[in-house]
């Protein structure tokens, strides 16, 4: 009698997707005061205003407490219109600068500075866009952690998923989407400052702090 070799296929493989999301969050300190510079100048000649920035420029570039990040600084003609022909009555200068400051007294010590260094009301300093922010390369550490957390978080519930329902359940994917413009989201500080006054509003220190969050969405497969 011919013994028979049966091979046996199971009519089908049960599995199961499971798709859910987790937010992951950190509390980040705002630790790094920012603000744009713009210094305009207004003379007759063009040496006249490059010598006189030469000053302003001396006294930024020497001031060690803040970071400055040049921007740009152009000098152009400034027009008069006599019987609609323009005339030249003049140039007007500009120089923009970034700052960035990890305390407040030492922006306001650097403006006072500069303030202090104005002789003629053709010298204008202005300071806008002051607010307080997380430094670039603390947010992108932290957010590199979250999404190590994210994972390794991922890989401990699909082990415990599968002791629980005695399956093999692994990652599929993970999909991880950080929270956006999370450093459009700032507060300018209240600022005023009289440059020809003895009465200065002091920047004040900040402490508050911002959430950095991602949420990850995660994709199991078990069978």
């Amino acid at each position: 009698m011919k013994l028979l070799k049966l091979l046996f296929i199971p009519a089908f493989v049960f599995g199961f997707d499971i798709e859910f999301s987790k937010k992951f969050h950190h509390i980040l300190p705002e630790d790094t005061l920012s603000a744009n510079l713009i210094i305009t100048i207004e003379d007759e000649t063009e040496s006249e205003i490059n010598s006189r920035f030469k000053v302003f420029d001396k006294k930024i570039k020497t001031f060690k407490e803040i970071e400055k990040e040049y921007e740009s600084f152009n000098i152009k003609p400034k027009y008069r219109h006599l019987n609609t022909t323009p005339k030249a009555i003049g140039y007007i200068g500009e120089l923009k600068y970034k700052l960035n400051s990890d305390k407040a007294i030492y922006m306001d010590d650097f403006i006072t500075a500069l303030t202090d260094l104005k002789r003629f009301r053709d010298t204008q300093i202005s300071v806008n866009n002051l607010f307080w922010t997380v430094r670039e390369e603390t947010f992108n550490v932290t957010l590199d952690l979250l999404r190590l957390e994210a994972i390794n978080w991922g890989k401990t519930y699909s082990k415990n998923l599968s002791n629980d329902l005695k399956e093999s359940c692994q990652i599929k994917s993970i999909k991880i989407d950080k929270k956006e413009n999370f450093n459009d989201e700032q507060t300018p500080v209240k600022y005023e400052r009289l440059l020809n006054s003895t009465k200065v509003a002091p920047i004040p220190e900040m402490e508050e702090e911002r959430n950095l969050s991602i949420t990850a969405n995660y994709i199991l497969e078990c069978r």
